[in-house]
């Protein structure tokens, strides 16, 4: 039954800003949707769809209601080897198993165990995601052609340079924007997104490849389920826990976990990719003072209708564009308490962060960094209380 509570998330302060936000927002969501479907190895045109899917779903089954969640670059991760190794098949099925296990993960009051992952552990994983988002893009950037490192320049010093004219609108679609227009004027020798994907845009159907299912496939498909599951609900319990900080008040981690799997499940069966919450999207919404469910719901619908109407863009924006907005986000998901952690304690916290991004680096999983990393930090815990102890 549906509660007063619930219905009053509905309800803007001012429904004009909410729904501005909501279009500013889808804008926002643009670059990376497009980007990261090419880090999980699947076309443009199947991230936009998984965006717009899951923020509508979300805006609906959420907990936390000015919280922002797409494709993400942890997910996305996870998924491309699974595409690489495998196929699209194994990976909507694998989708499929991620929303399960996350409606499982919050029914199972999975917050209780997130709560025992360590802020080192924390720091590592943020760390390691910027350091496998980055090195994913030198590909386009390095030995294609001159003009790319022009355009690649270019980029960086649009996105660089907009914010301090303007935070409204997102220097990374400007970039794309304005680089977009000019390799079509000027046709230079550089990659399109046109080159590295055929782009298909059609109206979308409920379909499972369950013909695929044998037994070596559905422990394929079960564990990396259970690694993007994974993944996707530290990034979302992280975020919400900062978006608690930043309104002053609580969400129920389990509840979202809940709706997320129900919006990954929905996602799935449209041959759409999971996500998961975004800190950058979710902070640009709390600053412009969003007060409703309204917004994201208005983001949803607006990427759904800009996918027809963007179609024949999307396939002529530079991909050194695209890098360079990928770039820029890995630098960003970087954790800034990185340095007055190891101050703080050398040894412990030290060891505990490059020991998780040594994890995730060497075996290019990040849910195996935050198992084994929090596995290690509570080990060299009780070997330092046993040294003090003896002593």
């Amino acid at each position: 039954m549906i509660s007063l509570d619930y219905l009053r998330q509905w309800q803007a302060k001012n429904y004009s800003n909410d729904i501005i936000i909501g279009i500013l927002l889808a804008l926002a969501l643009l670059p990376g949707a497009i980007a990261f479907s090419f880090i999980a190895g699947v076309s443009p045109a199947m991230g936009l769809l998984s965006t717009s899917v899951i923020m509508l779903v979300i805006s609906i089954t959420g907990s936390r209601t000015i919280m922002v969640t797409a494709p993400s670059s942890g997910v996305s991760l996870v998924a491309a080897p699974i595409v690489a190794h495998h196929g699209l098949k194994y990976l909507i099925l694998a989708t499929l198993a991620m929303g399960i296990i996350q409606i499982i993960f919050g029914l199972c009051h999975i917050n209780k165990v997130l709560d025992l992952i360590p802020n080192t552990v924390v720091i590592g994983f943020m760390n390691a995601l910027g350091i496998l988002l980055f090195t994913s893009q030198l590909s386009n950037v390095f030995h294609i052609s001159s003009m790319t490192y022009v355009f690649v320049i270019i980029s960086f010093i649009i996105i660089w340079l907009v914010p301090k004219f303007t935070r409204i609108i997102p220097s990374p679609l400007v970039a794309i924007i304005v680089l977009t227009i000019c390799a079509w004027y000027f046709k230079p020798n550089i990659k399109y997104v046109a080159d590295l994907s055929t782009i298909h845009i059609m109206l979308p159907k409920l379909y499972l490849p369950l013909d695929i299912l044998t037994l070596h496939s559905i422990g394929v498909i079960l564990f990396y389920g259970l690694m993007m599951a994974i993944v996707a609900t530290v990034q979302t319990t992280l975020t919400a826990r900062l978006i608690d900080e930043l309104t002053h008040s609580t969400s129920n981690k389990n509840k979202e976990s809940i709706g997320q799997g129900i919006a990954t499940i929905i996602t799935s069966s449209l041959s759409g990719i999971g996500g998961s919450a975004l800190v950058g999207q979710s902070r640009f919404i709390v600053s412009m003072g969003v007060t409703s469910r309204i917004t994201t719901f208005v983001t949803g619908v607006f990427l759904f209708v800009g996918l027809f109407a963007f179609s024949n863009i999307i396939g002529k924006i530079p991909m050194a564009v695209l890098a360079t907005v990928l770039i820029t986000i890995s630098l960003t998901t970087f954790d800034r308490r990185t340095k007055s952690y190891i101050q703080a304690a050398p040894l412990k916290n030290g060891t505990v962060i490059i020991t998780t991004m040594m994890i995730i680096l060497i075996s290019n999983n990040l849910a195996y960094g935050v198992l084994f990393g929090t596995i290690f930090y509570y080990t060299i815990n009780n070997i330092l209380k046993n040294r003090r102890s003896d002593t």
